[in-house]
C-alpha cells in the first residue's frame, strides 16, 4: 500500500503537471520506517493533486485535520475518527466524470472500514479517549464557518467542522483510493482558536495505522 495523507499545513514537495494543471506540492515524508505523500490545499485543482498522488501509486488518501467542534461533548484536544461526513462546500470541482457521460460512485460506507478501524486502533493506543464515530462537516476552505453555521450544521447533525475533505476525498473515490479522516479539535465551532496542529503531531497515530494495515495484509 501507499498512504497519501491531504494535510492543513502548508508542505514543501515536488510539483507534477497532469492534464488538469499543476498539481500542489507533493512531499515524501518518512514515518517510522514508512514513506508516505504529504500534501495540502493549494491554488491547484484538486483534480490535478489527486490524480498526480494516484500517479504516483497511492493506494489510501487520508485526511488529517484540526477541526472546529459541533458537538457540545466534545473538548479542545479530542481526537476523532468521522464515520460520515456533510458536504457544504459549494463551486469546486468534484468530480472527474465527464458531465456528458456522467457516473457516480457509491458513498455507503462513507469511508473505508479498514482504515477507520488502523486509526481507531493506533488512537486508543495513545489516546484513551478517541471518539469512534462522528460526521464531519465540511465548510468552504476559504475560511472558518460562523457561529450560525455552527449552529445550524450542529442541529443537522454535525460533530465537527473542517475545510479540506470535499473535494479531494470524494475524487479520491473515484479513483479506487482508499479513503479515511483523523481529526483533532482545536476550537469551538464559530470561534476563533489555536493555530492548526502541524503535522507532525500525527506521525504516532499514523505509524500506528500503517502497522496494523501491514499486519493484516501479511
Amino acid at each position: 500500500m501507499q498512504l497519501a495523507i491531504l494535510t492543513n499545513t502548508s508542505q514543501e514537495g515536488e510539483v507534477y503537471s497532469t492534464q488538469y494543471g499543476i498539481a500542489a506540492p507533493i512531499a515524501e515524508i518518512g514515518v517510522n520506517g514508512h514513506t508516505i505523500l504529504v500534501t495540502a490545499q493549494a491554488q491547484s485543482d484538486p483534480r490535478a493533486t489527486v490524480r498526480a498522488l494516484k500517479d504516483l501509486g497511492a493506494t489510501h488518501l487520508w485526511l488529517c485535520e484540526s477541526v472546529a467542534a459541533l458537538s457540545p461533548l466534545l473538548d479542545i484536544g479530542d481526537w476523532l475518527v468521522p464515520d460520515d461526513y456533510i458536504d457544504g462546500t459549494r463551486g469546486q470541482q468534484y468530480t472527474y466524470y465527464d458531465e456528458r457521460a456522467g457516473g457516480f460512485v457509491q458513498q455507503v460506507p462513507p469511508f473505508d472500514p479498514a482504515s477507520r478501524d488502523a486509526l481507531l486502533t493506533a488512537l486508543q493506543a495513545v489516546n484513551p479517549r478517541p471518539f469512534k464515530r462522528a460526521v464531519y462537516v465540511c465548510v468552504s476552505n476559504t475560511r472558518l464557518e460562523t457561529p450560525a453555521e455552527a449552529l445550524f450544521w450542529c442541529r443537522a447533525g454535525g460533530h465537527v467542522a473542517g475545510r479540506f475533505l470535499s473535494p479531494a476525498l470524494m475524487l479520491g473515490r473515484e479513483l479506487e483510493m482508499r479513503v479515511a479522516a483523523l481529526v483533532c479539535v482545536m476550537r469551538p465551532g464559530g470561534e476563533l482558536g489555536d493555530a492548526p496542529l502541524r503535522f507532525r503531531a500525527f506521525h504516532e497515530v499514523l505509524a500506528g495505522a500503517l502497522t496494523v494495515l501491514s499486519d493484516k495484509k501479511s
